[in-house]
């Protein structure tokens, strides 16, 4: 129930985070380094220092477990992603909720924001893939890949495609704003269980 912050250049052990109840789930950084994301079994989020390994905030407000944690581009924003069904935003140096996006009918498995940190695109069990407005909330637009579900979802560096993968031996592009399939990307043999874009995005 542990994360670790390890150096790179001598290899030595610098922090252990300890505070979660049951398995981590994600641990991620924020951009600037200063602090640390990690997810859980245990339904919560919790925000570390990096430099002292201190407990910041605890994010509570998901009812099953939570699968993913991220900070938005500039760090004042952290999303959560969860098995109940919603992802949730939340204020990074408050540990407010900002907002919770409702709309899935499975558990949702990840949720990334866009480079400029105006959108949220969340990739569920239930088959679909849904993009949202950060500030209100708002679902734009729903995403129905192929396969019984889909397994990860990412947007473009420009923000205006994403990237679906799923269960079945495919992966798709679609365009953010009218949330049309552009490609469906086909030679897998087996499940695609993650895929990115070039730093480029071509």
């Amino acid at each position: 129930c542990t994360a670790k912050i390890w150096s790179v250049t001598s290899g030595e052990l610098v922090q252990t985070l300890r505070g979660h109840r049951r398995r981590l789930t994600s641990a991620a950084f924020s951009p600037d380094g200063t602090l640390a994301a990690t997810s859980s079994a245990d339904l919560t989020t919790k925000i570390w220092s990096v430099e002292s390994g201190e407990c910041l905030h605890t994010l509570q407000g998901h009812n099953c477990e939570v699968s993913s944690g991220v900070f938005s581009a500039d760090g004042s924003l952290v999303l959560t992603a969860s098995s109940d069904k919603t992802a949730k935003i939340w204020c990074a140096s408050s540990g407010k909720c900002m907002q919770t996006l409702k709309g899935h009918r499975w558990g949702v498995i990840s949720a990334v924001f866009s480079s400029d940190g105006t959108l949220v695109l969340t990739a569920s069990e239930d088959r679909t893939a849904k993009i949202w407005r950060v500030e209100s909330g708002e679902c734009l637009q729903t995403l129905r890949a192929q396969g019984p579900k889909v397994l990860s979802a990412v947007f473009s560096p420009d923000g205006t495609r994403a990237l679906t993968t799923s269960l079945n031996p495919v992966a798709q592009i679609w365009h953010v704003e009218s949330g049309k399939c552009l490609h469906t990307l086909r030679g897998h043999q087996n499940s695609v269980h993650s895929a990115a874009f070039s730093p480029d995005g071509m």
